[in-house]
């Protein structure tokens, strides 16, 4: 017997989407694997480019829906809890936001008056310093 595909359930919206696409993908209706999620990642954020740049919000805020169903996805196909996922990748942001502060400090520069491109430059000290490329 297979699940019912109900509507959310308006509880945990990360969980919820993964339990649906969980009881979507057993009915068959799925990538044979990760390459197509992933194009289909590319394909909603041209998607996103595109209401963005003819001033849609209310069609890039529908899309933007449909990038993070399809992130929901790419963590079911990685066998990933994706809030837990989103949870790391939100500290990691945390912390790497408390160096690039320290490291203004330590120069002395006013962190909200840098450019982005100077910022940019701190946050990639930081992420050299961590050892990592995300």
């Amino acid at each position: 017997m297979t699940k019912e595909i109900a509507p959310i359930a308006h509880g945990d919206a990360l969980l919820d989407s993964k339990r649906i696409q969980d009881v979507v993908s057993a009915t068959g209706f799925d990538w044979p694997d990760i390459s197509g999620v992933l194009d289909k990642v590319a394909e909603e954020l041209d998607e996103i480019r595109e209401a963005v740049a003819a001033d849609d919000q209310a069609h890039a805020r529908k899309e933007l829906g449909d990038l993070l169903l399809v992130a929901v996805n790419v963590a079911r196909f990685l066998d990933a809890d994706p809030a837990e996922e989103l949870r790391r990748a939100t500290d990691r942001l945390c912390g790497r936001v408390e160096k690039v502060r320290a490291l203004c400090a330590e120069r002395g520069i006013d962190m909200q008056s840098c450019t982005l491109c100077a910022l940019d430059t701190l946050w990639r000290e930081v992420k050299d310093q961590e050892g990592t490329t995300t």
